[in-house]
């Protein structure tokens, strides 16, 4: 008899950057028919490259049954992502799940994982954008805490560079706060 292992959160290695690639292809090829192709190929060829963000990030791995099933990048400064957000904050960006292991509770893992790296580093708080079609993530965010933040939101066209003309997609802003501010009588 095979005792199936506990699905854990770990650091990638460099020698799982190529599987980590195959794996986020996989998680968002359902977005093929969502999104315009002039969005769609880009976006998934810049979340694919876990290489180019490494030296900048924390790559963390979702491992179940023996294999990897999910992936997050997690941004200790989330200035480093590229997305306009402001010094203090902490990122989170590329979460994907393989499609045969969603509805589990790994994408959930993955976040949770990201909010415990952003309260031991003492973050104010926890940046995340996702694609206004991406209901699942972003009912999955905020079922963690996280609210918009409608004035740090963006166009594909603003991250990717090209013609709104040709489609747009909004890339809408999340924040978990994690900082306390203290009142004067707790003090």
């Amino acid at each position: 008899m095979q005792i199936a292992s506990k699905p854990r959160v770990r650091l990638a290695s460099r020698q799982e950057l190529d599987g980590i690639g195959l794996l986020v292809s996989e998680a968002f090829a359902s977005l093929r028919p969502v999104l315009a192709p002039h969005i769609f190929e880009p976006y998934v060829k810049d979340a694919r490259d876990v290489a180019g963000r490494w030296a900048k990030a924390s790559v963390a791995v979702l491992e179940a049954e023996g294999r990897l099933v999910g992936t997050v990048t997690y941004y200790a400064d989330a200035a480093f992502d590229g997305m306009g957000w402001p010094p203090g904050l902490a990122g989170l960006r590329t979460l994907a799940v393989v499609p045969s292991s969603q509805g589990r509770g790994y994408g959930r893992a993955l976040c949770e994982w990201c909010v415990m790296q952003a309260r031991l580093q003492g973050s104010g708080g926890l940046a995340l954008h996702t694609a206004s079609s991406m209901m699942s993530a972003y009912k999955l965010y905020e079922s963690l805490g996280f609210e918009r933040r409608p004035a740090h939101d963006l166009f594909a066209s603003d991250i990717i560079g090209f013609d709104p003309a040709l489609g747009d997609q909004q890339i809408i802003a999340y924040l978990l706060p994690l900082k306390q501010v203290e009142s004067s009588r707790d003090r």
